[in-house]
């Protein structure tokens, strides 16, 4: 019982429902607070460098567990402009309440133009599409590093959003932290490139708009890497060789970014590119 109760009852019952009414105030998120940088905190925000958009998807703030923010920022690091993100996301649910990303290409959820001429592409007419990215991460509580390709059925643009025609899902954990795990189970561990993933599978997981799901694919590296390259090329050549996407299908979009399911972080993009041939 604290002191409040013991030595003034009635001023501390009319303190208790006040505070009661009152919602809790919301914690900025903690890359805001760095010297020099600029923020967009608002929901969805989008800011595009080159063939690259930078944005602050918060596609699962409904389950929010309290007040949260989540922004895109902005600083000048070694003479240069670097963009990432920062989140403040109380408690945990394993379904993810943001994805601050960077988008290449044509995404199914959002429509507009492809960012890249190249894109969609079919999966059999992809000779090279590497990522080669760096980052530099701050943060605590469950959270992974997950960029991920969206694949369609077929190689079609449209302005407005047209998420029926995903059929396939593959992210690509590079790193995970406190209770971050693909949906789904192990399927295979197979060894591309030198790296032995665990390969996750979930079917018909989600809502495409027509009470339809798509199959959602996760290989999951087994040491963090916050620096590299993704040879997605050779990942989709080993998913066509096990028949785990089919040769209709197109690449639509490739995505980068983390997976919030509660806490706090920053997370500055040093390099990022895309190279599709």
């Amino acid at each position: 019982m604290s002191w409040l109760h013991r030595t003034a009852p009635a001023a501390c019952v009319l303190l208790l429902a006040a505070c009661a009414s009152t919602p809790p105030a919301p914690v900025a998120a903690p890359g805001r607070a760095e010297a020099g940088v600029i923020a967009n905190c608002t929901p969805n925000a989008r800011t595009t460098v080159g063939p690259y958009i930078y944005e602050n998807n918060t596609w699962g703030s409904d389950k929010a567990r309290g007040a949260f923010e989540q922004c895109l920022v902005e600083r000048e690091r070694d003479g240069r402009k670097e963009i990432g993100w920062t989140w403040n996301w109380p408690g945990f649910d394993p379904s993810v309440y943001g994805y601050p990303e960077i988008i290449f290409g044509w995404k199914p959820w959002s429509g507009g133009a492809s960012t890249h001429p190249r894109l969609p592409i079919k999966v059999t007419a992809v000779k090279e599409m590497t990522m080669r990215y760096e980052v530099e991460t701050r943060a605590t509580g469950a959270y992974n590093l997950a960029p991920e390709i969206w694949l369609t059925d077929s190689g079609e643009v449209s302005e407005a959003p047209r998420p029926t025609a995903l059929t396939t899902e593959i992210m690509f954990w590079m790193d995970y932290k406190n209770g971050a795990r693909p949906a789904g189970s192990v399927v295979d561990t197979p060894e591309i490139e030198g790296v032995k993933y665990e390969l996750w599978r979930a079917s018909n997981i989600g809502n495409r708009g027509d009470g339809k799901g798509w199959t959602l694919y996760s290989f999951k590296s087994p040491t963090p890497q916050h620096k590299g390259e993704i040879k997605i090329h050779a990942l989709l050549a080993y998913m066509l060789s096990k028949n785990l996407v089919s040769p209709q299908e197109y690449v639509a979009s490739i995505e980068f970014g983390n997976e919030m399911m509660g806490g706090t972080g920053t997370t500055w993009v040093r390099r990022f590119e895309i190279e599709v041939k």
